[in-house]
């Protein structure tokens, strides 16, 4: 019985430090909706995208009805299908009509980098993906999925950091240091 409870504490613990971490990453930023009408003006930072009960997904929580549900895309990648994992939550919002689209403000996608693709590890010039992780001489990016092995809106951006910019970056893109953790030509 100790051991339980020493064993809730530790993890409610962890689970509160993380989550006041993210929510310092987010308050002040684009992301800090707490304030927007769109949203129900909550003092909750995290309770715009996040609702613990009768989410969506088990791991971005998000509320029913607000993950992006549209099919097909397409990006100057050519198409890409329905957007998933971190992608689908992010286009709850950025689909161009609750937040400016990506790399535009209509719901056209054709000037964005393709998103909700299995990250190509066996073709030529693109760095080698590791343990869901994409390893490259100015960081190290994240994949997605079950098989860890998708390129989605979160392999570059984290929402709950402001990066470089504003952008959300997970690496600055100075000198295309981003681009180059993938294209690696």
């Amino acid at each position: 019985m100790v051991k339980v409870i020493k064993g809730t504490s530790v993890f409610l613990f962890l689970t509160l430090s993380l989550v006041k971490g993210a929510a310092g990453g987010i308050a002040s930023s684009k992301h800090d909706l707490r304030s927007s009408s769109a949203f129900g003006s909550t003092a909750q930072i995290c309770k715009v995208c996040h609702v613990p009960h009768k989410s969506a997904s088990t791991s971005f929580l998000i509320a029913p009805g607000r993950v992006y549900s549209g099919s097909v895309l397409t990006t100057y990648g050519g198409v890409v299908g329905a957007p998933t994992n971190s992608s689908a939550i992010c286009l709850s919002c950025h689909d161009g009509t609750t937040a400016p689209a990506v790399g535009t403000t209509t719901t056209d996608f054709t000037h964005s980098h393709p998103f909700s693709v299995v990250y190509p590890t066996t073709k030529t010039g693109y760095g080698a993906a590791v343990g869901g992780k994409i390893t490259g001489s100015y960081g190290a990016l994240p994949l997605e999925g079950t098989s860890s092995n998708r390129m989605e809106c979160g392999t570059c951006h984290n929402p709950h950091e402001k990066g470089v910019g504003s952008k959300f970056l997970r690496i600055e893109n100075t000198n295309s240091n981003l681009c180059l953790t993938c294209h690696q030509k």
